[in-house]
């Protein structure tokens, strides 16, 4: 069966909350499983969380999945503009991908699919997104596939601040289509 990119529906709830334990536990869980990242990731990843989302009018999933398997998802906020941005943008909350299938094209192929859902929102929206600062394969996918550093923010968990960047397209989405050979 071929790879198929599609909207999030209501039965992806589940396998989108396991995957997501799963990407945020290996991407943010360096040292170990405490109690504050496990409370989290049990609290903010649960079925009913990611249905919420899903029916979410704010909001646009995008799943990858290929035999029934869910390899990814690209979570994009509607009409969530990047501070300091000087065109409209879009929000990608999150683009995670199963450990397992990085290194494979896909994350690039999950990226060029909310693009498109992009370009074709009024206005033609840039996407931004949010990353760790301390994530540099992440960050290194990025700036391949021609986003850059705009600014930085903060995730906050239990009182502490945590370094984000704030990555842009910095070309109109049908632009960044091209640079990403998509």
């Amino acid at each position: 069966m071929e790879l198929e990119i599609r909207p999030a529906r209501p039965g992806d709830a589940a396998s989108l909350a396991a995957l997501s334990i799963q990407v945020w536990l290996s991407t943010y869980a360096i040292d170990g499983i405490r109690q504050a990242l496990a409370d989290y990731v049990l609290t903010e990843f649960t079925p009913e969380k990611m249905a919420a989302l899903i029916a979410d009018p704010a909001r646009h999933l995008l799943v990858m999945e290929k035999n029934s398997h869910l390899l990814g998802y690209a979570q994009l906020k509607l009409d969530e503009a990047c501070a300091g941005c000087d065109a409209p943008s879009q929000e990608m909350e999150r683009l995670y991908l199963v450990e397992s299938h990085t290194g494979q094209g896909l994350g690039r192929r999950l990226m060029a699919a909310a693009r498109q859902w992009a370009a074709a929102q009024p206005g033609q929206p840039r996407l931004w997104l949010r990353v760790w600062h301390g994530n540099e394969r992440a960050i290194a996918f990025y700036r391949r596939i021609g986003m850059a550093v705009h600014g930085e923010t903060h995730f906050e968990l239990e009182g502490a601040k945590h370094l984000n960047y704030v990555m842009l397209d910095p070309a109109p989405v049908g632009a960044a289509l091209a640079a990403a050979d998509v």
